[in-house]
């Protein structure tokens, strides 16, 4: 199966790069590329068939990451969005993963993390390293080294327990079938549960997901 993959990126030479990086790993092909998250939209929306995945640059000019983000959560919920960049601010992560992103990814990061990277967010959805994870530990959300749970109580009142269980089975690197398996229920009402557990946490995607797991402290990892 070829993974078809979007790629939004300003500088040309460096677009041309990640494209060669990308179609050398195996089953990789990108079938369509922008230089802004405007062209990107409209590229999308001209094929035939949504990419699987898009990599979108932080920093553009037009309409930059954040809002392409954004818009294209919003318009393809099941598109996997990976924020490309330079920079490191564990501000801007967060930020990139709160829109939407499924992952964060370095433009300096080698072929084996490029690759490593688009599997990880193919097969669960997602994926978060030591600093994407510092990103949603940041000290405005600790209280004596523990996230806050106020502004969380409300909302999580809402959920049943299942509901919870099914939370911290998606702070794992389990995917949503061996979810279901775990879970002894059909893949129908995992998507079930996650439907309805993005609504009544205001969150749309799995990362983002992590996030109020994390900061309302359902889940904390254990390094």
């Amino acid at each position: 199966m070829t993974v078809r993959i979007a790629l939004a990126d300003d500088h040309q030479l460096v677009r041309k790069g990640i494209r060669l990086l990308l179609e050398s790993i195996e089953g990789f092909k990108v079938v369509a590329e922008a230089a802004n998250g405007k062209e990107l939209i409209e590229e999308i929306a001209n094929i035939n068939r949504l990419p699987d995945i898009a990599l979108i640059d932080v920093n553009m000019p037009v309409m930059d990451g954040h809002e392409t983000v954004s818009v294209l959560r919003e318009k393809y919920p099941d598109l996997r969005l990976i924020a490309l960049s330079v920079n490191n601010d564990l501000h801007v992560i967060r930020e990139m993963v709160r829109l939407g992103a499924n992952a964060y990814l370095f433009k300096d990061s080698s072929p084996a993390v490029f690759k490593t990277v688009l599997q990880e967010v193919l097969e669960k959805g997602c994926y978060y390293d030591k600093q994407v994870i510092e990103s949603l530990l940041l000290p405005e959300n600790m209280v004596n080294g523990h996230p806050t749970k106020n502004g969380y109580r409300n909302m999580m009142r809402s959920l049943s327990s299942r509901e919870l269980e099914f939370i911290k089975f998606c702070c794992s690197e389990l995917t949503y079938k061996e979810i279901a398996d775990k879970m002894n229920i059909s893949q129908r009402t995992v998507d079930g549960y996650r439907e309805s557990v993005f609504d009544k946490l205001e969150v749309k995607s799995r990362t983002g997901l992590v996030l109020f797991a994390f900061n309302a402290g359902i889940y904390l990892p254990e390094n």
